[in-house]
């Protein structure tokens, strides 16, 4: 094993310099765990980090073989290790899954999503989405089907609408929770789920209260209360 991984090369994503292998082990468990439920070329052989300094790297082990991972972040399409993704869940007891971006793209994503949600809201693509997102609520959380997928095709089509011209319509699905793996600590670091320009949970309340009010003026109030008395599996 020691040989395969030694002899593997890596570079630095922004310099293209030639990163050292300064160690290696085998994964924990709980880790490797979640990277074969991630990643079809994790899910046979020994999962691996290596310490190359600033990034850990992923190598799978098998057969004598030792093959790097890489994933590309869904919003920069930079080529990254899988530890370099930020890691999500929809429920607060998980389960977690790594997101299909990296945390300064997501930095960069948070500053742009409230705008989007509110143009579902104030905008919407068609009605059967309208009144799916104004009977959720308020979303402050940030979201995005391809950056933070659902775990499966069942659960997915539950966040789909199809418009008049029977085009699919994703439906804003807010994560619960976000966090990255902190290398030089050994843990997980929780990230800010929050989006940029959303209100803080103190004001919540009265900011949708004022989007509901403007929404009965410009769409009538009959409409806007009927949405909301609804269940949301009538919507």
């Amino acid at each position: 094993m020691e040989e395969a991984i030694k002899a593997l090369e890596f570079e630095d994503e922004n310099t293209g310099e030639p990163l050292k292998i300064i160690s290696f082990k085998k994964l924990d468990e709980e880790r490797a765990k979640l990277f074969r439920s991630s990643f079809e070329e994790c899910k046979n052989g020994d999962i691996i980090s290596l310490d190359c300094g600033s990034v850990e790297h992923i190598v799978v082990y098998d057969a004598g073989k030792a093959k790097p991972v890489v994933v590309e972040c869904g919003i920069t399409l930079a080529e990254l290790s899988p530890t370099q993704l930020v890691e999500y869940c929809f429920e607060e007891k998980g389960p977690w899954m790594v997101s299909r971006c990296s945390l300064p793209a997501l930095e960069a994503y948070r500053k742009m999503k409230f705008s989007q949600w509110k143009k579902a809201v104030t905008q919407p693509d068609c009605m059967a989405s309208f009144r799916r997102v104004l009977k959720m609520g308020l979303v402050t959380s940030i979201f995005d089907h391809l950056a933070f997928p659902e775990p499966s095709e069942e659960e997915k089509k539950k966040w789909q609408v199809k418009n008049e011209a029977g085009k699919i319509i994703h439906i804003p699905h807010p994560v619960k929770a976000l966090r990255i793996w902190n290398k030089s600590k050994g843990e997980y670091e929780a990230v800010r789920a929050h989006m940029e320009g959303a209100p803080e949970p103190q004001d919540a309340e009265k900011y949708w209260q004022e989007m509901l009010n403007n929404l009965r003026e410009t769409r009538g109030t009959k409409l806007i209360d009927d949405i909301l008395a609804t269940n949301i599996s009538e919507t």
